[in-house]
Parts: structure tokens; C-alpha cells; sequence
């Protein structure tokens, strides 16, 4: 794993020092309110700048006109795209979520609707790269901000055709506009979109296909028309009859069995499931009608490997609700997925390394967390949705920092704390848990701690409890301890100076 930069002017100097924003005094601007966010990201700006004369300066550049979200996150989106893995394979996870300022009460031309329509905000699509076999999290690969546009009203009580709706601007084209953004992998590197069923679009895996990536995309139209692939004739796309994705998977038996981890989510505990798997290869036609862009770009066939994972014996509590007729309201629903992939799957370890991959969808999911608890972007009292972008892009990116600090304590829990934090948080966190707790001493060793240890002793100075029946630290326990230790460290390096 690649080391972490903890110190926050190193960090917004290696992730904001190549902004290019038409001014030098504004790329030190810029760099410098990434510092003081880095070091407390939940707080306000105004305990973020800590002096009138910052905080001013940071008002003033968040209502810079040439100042741009593209332009705030392009540098780091690049850097991460041009990275090499140790494995030359990464994981491309896409997700959309939503940002709503539920502050204001009357609607503004410069935010879209959001949720049920009565709030207002903005879309963020992101695209997270992760190394897909250490998982390690290498950063955003793309990332798009937009308001929502409602769709045309019909005029004249004229019904939009189908034609018309694909030739006008669609919200889900940011899932192939952020393919595209992304673009072809590096020299020697591989790379996979991982999307939910918002992908399920001829339009993705065409745009995929041409810039010569792979995709896994959860299925979203079990309807959708297709032709099993040829076992005598496999190149010619019309060699059998069409049918439906869920009847034709309705045909094939199940080839072997597995297990996918679940994760938690409100209304559901985190599992293990037990489930069982079957696959075949399919051409995938392009429908009609078609975008502009399809007719004169994607090809007319499309072929792909369809697996669908399905649990079929699950927990007791997961059968109650079916029985009762609650299942497709209960969030704890047993699991099913069918899955378009670009990958070969000649065995079974083909199949389960697909599953497993898109199992891994949910990182995206805490990223989300990140931004939105870690930093509190939702919560900024900025007037005007342009200011809104912008605080978002420097957001986006310190949640990346968030996100990275504290997963490797899950991908390399056993890895000693000085390999990857610097020696003097260690040792200032160390002195001051052990100087309140001496015990800690004896089961602690001087030098001894682990990353998770010291991750987990860094949110109990946040108010974490640490109790056997808790899980992981949350985010905001978590760096409410790293803004008491870098006072601890203040005072630390302070008190040499004064001495030395």
C-alpha cells in the first residue's frame, strides 16, 4: 500500500499544488484553505480559517467567478487515473448521490430539485479507483456535479414518443459521460467499471467497449431482449432465437455455489450469504430507438457475459418476511443479482471473482459517508449554488484523505502504526493515552501498536467508547480525535521550541 501523506500542508500541496486558476495567489489560496480544512473537515470555515483575515480570503475565493469545480478536483482525477498498481487490474466504482441543502425554503435557479422535488441541491457522480486485489483506494478516477432538470412537459397534451426521449438530453448519459471521462487505462493497467442497475444502458457498455475497459452492471430490465450466444457458431450474433434476460436464466441450471458478504445498511445486519450461480454468454442487440450517438458510435451487437447470483437458502428472519408478503418492502431481502460483465467466465472462479468484485460496490457507498458526515458538505451556509460547487470540490477530495485513513486499518490491520502514520502522531497519541491510562503501558508496549489500534485509539480521544460489542469507529468520532491530537501536537512541538 502506498503511504498516506498525514500532514495536511503536504497533503493540499500534493493534491491542489498543480490547480491551474489564472492566478498564482489563487492557487496559494486554494492551497492553503485545503490545510485548514484537512485538519478539522467537519467544522464551519469560519473555526476551519481560525482568522478573520483567512476567513475573508476564503469567502472571496469561494465567489471567484473563475474559479471552477472542474477545475478544483481536474489535478487530483488526473493523477489518479495515471497511477500504476502493483496488480495492473483496478476497480472503476461508480455511484451517484444526492446533496441537499434543506436550509433554503424558496427555490434557486442555480440548484435543482432533489429527493421528492421540495429540496433543493445538487447530483454528485463519482468514480472511485481501487486496486482490485489489495483494495487498496488510489482515489477518484472522474467525478461530475450537476443539477437535476426536470423532464419536458408535454405541449398541446402531446405524449413524448420514445424516439424523442433518446435524442434529448437524459440525466442517466452521466454514467457514459464519466466512462468517457475516465478513458482508456494507462500502459500495463486494466480497468473495470463497477456500476449499480442506474448503468443498465446499451450507451455504458458500448462507451466501455470502445475505450477498451471492462464493466460489471447490475441488471435493472430482466426484460430486456437477448441472444444466447452460439456454442457452433459463436461470432454470428443472430444464431439463436431472441428471448428475455429472466427467462432465458430461468432455463440454466446452477453451476456452483458460493459465498458473498452483505453489507450493513439501515434495516439490515451485515451477513455472510450463502449463494449459488449460473451463467451464460449473450450478444445484446442496441435497441430502437436509439441515441444519435449510438446509431453513428456503438456497434449494432454487443457481447457479454450475464451471471446471475442468487440466494437460495436464506436466514430464517429473511423467510418470515416473504411468507408474510413484506419481502419486497424489507430492506433484509434476500439477495439477488444478475450481472452483465465483460469478463470471460469459463469456470467457476470466474463467476465468483466477478461477484466478489461487484461485492465490492459498497466502498463507494462509504466515500458518500466521508463527504457527507466526515465533512459535512450538505451543512455549508454558502449562498449560491456556484460557491456550493466549489467548497464541493475541495470537499471531494479531502474525503478521499478520510476515506483512505481509515480503510487501511481494515486492508492491513497488523501493520505497524510507524510504517504508515508519522512517528510523532504515534507517539504524542501514545504518551497521552497511556499518561491517562497506565494500564495501557502494560498491555501496550512502547512501539507495539498496530494501525488499527492506533486508529482506534485516535477515535476514542474523539469520544469513540472502544467497547467489545462496538464495531469500527465512525467518521465523526474518528476526527474529532485527529483535531485534538493536532493540538496535542502544537503544543507538543511548542513546548520544544520554547525549551530548546
Amino acid at each position: 500500500m502506498s503511504q498516506i501523506v498525514w500532514e495536511v500542508q503536504a497533503w493540499a500541496e500534493a493534491e491542489f499544488g498543480r490547480c491551474r486558476l489564472g492566478d498564482r495567489r489563487r492557487n496559494r489560496r486554494l492551497i492553503k484553505l485545503a490545510a485548514r480544512i484537512a485538519a478539522d473537515p467537519s467544522a464551519t470555515t469560519p473555526d476551519q480559517m481560525q482568522w478573520w483575515a483567512d476567513t475573508k480570503g476564503a469567502y472571496r475565493f469561494m465567489d471567484n467567478d473563475d474559479v471552477c469545480f472542474e477545475e478544483i478536483i481536474a489535478p487530483h482525477c488526473q493523477a489518479t487515473r495515471s497511477m500504476s498498481t502493483s496488480s495492473g487490474h483496478s476497480l472503476i466504482i461508480h455511484d451517484t448521490t444526492e446533496l441537499s441543502y434543506a436550509q433554503w425554503n424558496q427555490p434557486r435557479e442555480d440548484l435543482g430539485p432533489t429527493g421528492n422535488g421540495r429540496k433543493q441541491g445538487f447530483y454528485l457522480h463519482s468514480a472511485l479507483r481501487t486496486d482490485a486485489h489489495t483494495q487498496e483506494i488510489l482515489g477518484l478516477a472522474g467525478q461530475i456535479l450537476f443539477a437535476r432538470v426536470p423532464a419536458p412537459k408535454p405541449v398541446d397534451k402531446k405524449r413524448e414518443t420514445a424516439l424523442d426521449a433518446k435524442r434529448r438530453p437524459r440525466e442517466s448519459e452521466i454514467w457514459q459521460k464519466l466512462i468517457a471521462m475516465v478513458g482508456r487505462p494507462p500502459a500495463g493497467e486494466r480497468f473495470t467499471h463497477v456500476c449499480d442497475r442506474g448503468a443498465d444502458n446499451f450507451e455504458v457498455y458500448a462507451q466501455a467497449q470502445l475505450l477498451q475497459t471492462d464493466w460489471i452492471v447490475r441488471s435493472a430490465h430482466l426484460h430486456r431482449k437477448v441472444r444466447l450466444a452460439s456454442v457452433c457458431d459463436p461470432e454470428n450474433p443472430r444464431a439463436n432465437a431472441t428471448t428475455s434476460v429472466d427467462v432465458l436464466l430461468a432455463r440454466l441450471p446452477f453451476q456452483g455455489a458460493s459465498q458473498v458478504p452483505v453489507v450493513a445498511r439501515p434495516g439490515r445486519r451485515p451477513r455472510v450469504a450463502d449463494v449459488q450461480l449460473r451463467w451464460t454468454c449473450v450478444w445484446m442487440p442496441r435497441p430502437k430507438p436509439c441515441s444519435l450517438w449510438a446509431q453513428e458510435q456503438a456497434p449494432e451487437w454487443l457481447r457479454m457475459q450475464v451471471l446471475e447470483v442468487i440466494e437460495t437458502d436464506p436466514p430464517a428472519r429473511l423467510k418470515t418476511a416473504i411468507k408474510k408478503g413484506t419481502g419486497t418492502r424489507n430492506p433484509d431481502q434476500p439477495l439477488r443479482w444478475v450481472l452483465y460483465s465483460s469478463h470471460a467466465i469459463a469456470s467457476l472462479e470466474d463467476a465468483q471473482r466477478i461477484a466478489t468484485m461487484y461485492a465490492r460496490r459498497p466502498l463507494i457507498e462509504e466515500y458518500h459517508k466521508a463527504l457527507k458526515t466526515g465533512c459535512q458538505v450538505e451543512e455549508r451556509q454558502y449562498q449560491t449554488g456556484a460557491r456550493l460547487a466549489r467548497i464541493t470540490g475541495v470537499l471531494s477530495v479531502t474525503a478521499i484523505r478520510l476515506l483512505r485513513m481509515k480503510s487501511i486499518a481494515a486492508i492491513e490491520p497488523d501493520r505497524p502504526a510507524d510504517d504508515v502514520a508519522p512517528t510523532d502522531w504515534v507517539e504524542a497519541l501514545y504518551d497521552h493515552r497511556t499518561a491517562e491510562s497506565p494500564k495501557y503501558k502494560q498491555r501496550w508496549p512502547e512501539g507495539s501498536w498496530t494501525i488499527q489500534e492506533f486508529l482506534r485509539q485516535l477515535a476514542m480521544l474523539g469520544g469513540f467508547l472502544g467497547r467489545k460489542s462496538d464495531g469500527p469507529p465512525g467518521w465523526l468520532t474518528l476526527w474529532r480525535g485527529t483535531t485534538k491530537l493536532q493540538l496535542i501536537l502544537q503544543t507538543r512541538r511548542a513546548m520544544r521550541r520554547k525549551c530548546g
